[in-house]
C-alpha cells in the first residue's frame, strides 16, 4: 500500500462527516460522526467486483460495538457515482471506520 497510487478522495460530505478513498485498490470508509449511522451508504469506486473487508475499527478486539459484520461481502453496481464508474453501499456506522478490498485482490 505504501507503494501504492496517491489515494483518491472518492467522497466527502461535511454534513454527514464521511471520508472515503480509494489507495491500492482499497477503499477507506470513515464516519466521524458522533451519533449518526448510515444504511445503504453510497460510495463512488473505480473499480467493479465483490468486496470484503479486511479491517474494521468497531471490531471487539479494538475496543468496538461490533456493529458491523465482517463475513459481509459487498457488490458494486455499474452505475457512476461521484465521478467513479460504479458505486456500492455500505453500512457505515457512527465513529467508525473500515476498509474494503477487491475480493479477487485477497487470492
Amino acid at each position: 500500500m505504501i507503494c501504492g497510487k496517491m489515494a483518491y478522495t472518492s467522497w466527502k460530505h461535511d454534513q454527514d462527516k464521511v471520508i472515503a478513498f480509494e489507495r491500492a485498490n482499497l477503499l477507506f470508509v470513515f464516519n466521524f460522526h458522533v451519533n449518526k449511522s448510515y444504511t445503504d451508504y453510497k460510495i463512488g469506486v473505480n473499480k467493479s467486483g465483490k468486496y470484503k473487508m479486511i479491517l474494521d475499527s468497531d471490531a471487539e478486539e479494538f475496543g468496538g460495538h461490533q456493529r458491523l459484520d465482517s463475513s459481509c461481502e459487498w457488490f458494486t453496481f455499474p452505475h457512476e457515482y461521484a465521478n467513479r464508474a460504479n458505486h456500492l453501499c455500505v453500512y457505515a456506522p457512527s465513529r467508525c471506520c473500515f476498509v474494503l478490498a477487491l475480493d479477487s485482490d485477497l487470492s
